[in-house]
């Protein structure tokens, strides 16, 4: 059956790829971990193939070649991830002082892919079930060697947090009851008018039909609630550094109709913002106007539905500040301290060096947004023009995370 065959050569295909980029010089260990790992997982996908017996029925055969080639869609994507976590554009400096972090924030033996991406976002795998324990980071590839860019990796940990730690389990009653109270209260005119067949009696998850009604306003908004959760999560891993790293990429955001798994901009503005005043975290007076509004969706019954997602996610905001702020502090992560964040940027300014101590991530990118953000850093110094102050700055960044995690191995 030319099935059996066509699957067995994609799987050798995919198999000869790994051998290839095993052959590959990687800075750390943890992308040839998920090499082994993604081979052992073809072979054997190929052994049972070659289990099947000849007179096994078709069904059978088909099931089984699926199922691989089910895993070639989803795991080649993570096999040209690996192979770009070797370029020289991405800032090998910042690994070790990310998986501390992240070690922290997860599990001990937590392992760790920074790469690009060719998205014009950060972005995390998620749901990987066949490489539990790894965390798969990436930067855009025009900014992947930029370290002021490295706080929005808190919003890609607070991913991993959300799922590893189960955190939506908490809100997933609350956010069904409060999708029905919202309706029954406060929209029923405007869901009766498109669903005038159903009473308010009908709403509820039993009903064989109207769960199909409200039940995307209820998805919406859990989707909403863990996107602003990795916000504030990102606000309190980074402080100042993740509003100005979030604006530096973000704003003033491009045109078109919002997505419907985030808050709309100006909501997720106004969320990190209260969320700043709860952290002690300094925004900058322009940061909300940054952004522009972005257009809702027309459709009357998506208009209708993630609007409730819009107000019950809203209405959990303190919640979710409380929680990310408790995550982070149960489990000993560092927060910005002012007067280390003044010194290494003191010595940014006038020594033209890195930090010569111990420092945390968090503030040493402070540091670095702080003089990033002083248009007269190094105005006297004639040998850096003003062409090469952010080549210069960037690299005295790397430099300070890579002393940093020097003198913190000493100090263990």
């Amino acid at each position: 059956m030319p099935t059996i065959d066509y699957t067995t050569n994609r799987i050798n295909a995919l198999l000869n790829e790994i051998d290839q980029l095993k052959q590959s010089e990687f800075p750390y260990a943890h992308p040839r971990d998920a090499l082994d790992l993604l081979e052992k997982r073809f072979r054997h996908h190929l052994n049972l193939l070659q289990r099947i017996p000849s007179t096994a029925p078709a069904s059978v055969i088909h099931n089984q070649c699926s199922v691989s080639l089910y895993d070639l869609h989803i795991f080649t994507p993570i096999l040209g991830f690996i192979l770009r976590s070797t370029n020289v554009r991405n800032a090998f400096e910042v690994y070790d002082p990310l998986l501390r972090l992240a070690r922290t924030i997860l599990v001990a033996d937590t392992k760790l892919i920074l790469s690009s991406e060719w998205e014009y976002s950060p972005y995390v795998y998620r749901s990987m079930t066949h490489m539990r324990g790894f965390v798969l980071i990436g930067l855009p590839a025009p900014e992947s060697s930029n370290p002021l860019l490295i706080p929005l990796a808190g919003h890609e940990l607070g991913h991993s947090a959300w799922e590893t730690w189960r955190l939506s389990s908490g809100f997933e009653l609350g956010i069904e009851n409060a999708v029905l109270k919202e309706i029954t209260t406060k929209r029923w005119k405007d869901y009766h008018a498109l669903y005038p067949q159903y009473t308010k009696a009908d709403l509820s998850r039993d009903h064989l039909f109207t769960p199909l009604t409200w039940m995307p306003a209820y998805t919406w908004a859990l989707l909403q609630i863990e996107e602003i959760f990795c916000d504030f999560f990102g606000l309190r891993l980074f402080s100042e550094s993740y509003l100005h790293a979030f604006e530096y990429l973000i704003s003033p955001g491009t045109p078109g109709q919002r997505s419907v798994r985030y808050p709309n901009i100006t909501s997720r503005v106004s969320h990190l913002t209260k969320a700043a005043q709860e952290m002690k975290v300094v925004i900058s007076p322009q940061f909300e106007s940054s952004f522009m509004p972005e257009t809702e969706p027309p459709e009357p019954s998506t208009k209708l539905l993630v609007s409730i997602a819009d107000t019950v996610s809203t209405s959990l905001v303190p919640d979710l500040i409380e929680l990310a702020k408790k995550f982070a502090t149960d489990r000993s992560v560092p927060e910005r301290d002012e007067e280390e964040v003044s010194k290494i940027s003191d010595e940014i300014r006038h020594r033209v060096a890195p930090t010569s101590s111990s420092q945390s991530l968090t503030d040493i990118l402070n540091a670095g947004w702080e003089c990033f953000l002083d248009k007269e850093l190094w105005k006297e110094v004639k040998q850096i023009g003003h062409e090469n102050r952010y080549r210069v700055l960037q690299d005295i960044i790397l430099k300070s995370m890579e002393v940093s995690e020097v003198q913190e191995r000493v100090r263990e």
